[in-house]
């Protein structure tokens, strides 16, 4: 919803309810109460659903203009995943590129992507980074992808 207020939510079927409190404490003592009881009343008066509903809108017509520059730029070059839904899609380029040269060369061409090796415990067998969208405008996507064409 809000990153940057660092809380989310799970929704579990009941008999797994204390587990899921129990392993919350374990893991995590400060929560701050009045953001929590701020997010309940937010899910609650059903303002969190028409919010999710506005944002499914905005973020397909990005996703839309992203996947569009994907195959006007790099084409054969990448494979796609996480396309279905959400703010961020995952580039896997069909040819070896070094993460960090990736990166810093787009960040270079005034870019920004996120290499994706920080999320396995192992590196994977291939490259890949993270693109995230949903704070870009169309036109800052598509010419995002075009200077990303330059760098694979």
């Amino acid at each position: 919803m809000f990153p940057a207020l660092r809380i989310g939510y799970l929704i579990v079927p009941k008999s797994l309810a204390r587990a899921f409190i129990a392993s919350k404490w374990l893991n995590d003592l400060h929560s701050a109460t009045l953001e929590q009881e701020t997010l309940a009343e937010f899910i609650n008066s059903g303002m969190y659903e028409r919010h999710l509903r506005r944002l499914r809108r905005r973020n397909a017509t990005r996703r839309d203009a992203l996947l569009e520059a994907i195959k006007k730029y790099l084409e054969s070059r990448v494979e796609v995943t996480g396309d279905g839904s959400g703010a961020h899609v995952v580039l896997w380029p069909l040819r070896q590129i070094a993460e960090d040269f990736a990166i810093g060369q787009a960040a270079m061409q005034g870019g920004g992507i996120y290499g994706i090796s920080h999320c396995f415990l192992k590196r994977p067998s291939r490259p890949g980074f993270i693109l995230g969208y949903w704070r870009m405008s169309e036109e800052e996507i598509r010419e995002g992808i075009r200077l990303l064409g330059e760098v694979f």
